[in-house]
């Protein structure tokens, strides 16, 4: 298997991936305590569960491991790989900017 180069990682588009998630916490974080309502099923659970520490552990979690199995992946797919990350940094840009219209709200 033949090794990229460090500048054809996506490892800026992994950052953002990251980052827009903490962001997406702390929106959702924000609206749960204003009566807001989680559309994820999953997390709506772990929400209503109380605790903040279990919600930042899944949603921290999650983000984690699925980044570094995509990073992994980069190695044999660079350009899927990268046009993955695209996708859904785009997609939680969305979800950022939606929770950010329900704040303003």
């Amino acid at each position: 298997m033949e090794k990229i180069s460090k500048l054809e990682r996506p490892v800026g588009l992994a950052s953002a991936f990251i980052i827009l998630n903490v962001v997406d916490g702390l929106l959702t974080h924000i609206l749960d305590g204003r009566g807001g309502y989680e559309l994820n099923p999953p997390m709506r659970y772990v929400l209503e569960q109380q605790s903040m520490g279990l919600f930042w552990t899944v949603k921290i979690g999650a983000v984690m491991v699925c980044t570094w199995l995509l990073l992994l992946l980069a190695n044999k797919y660079p350009g899927q790989i990268r046009m993955l990350f695209l996708v859904i940094v785009i997609g939680m840009t969305g979800v950022c900017v939606f929770n950010g219209i329900g704040l303003a709200l």
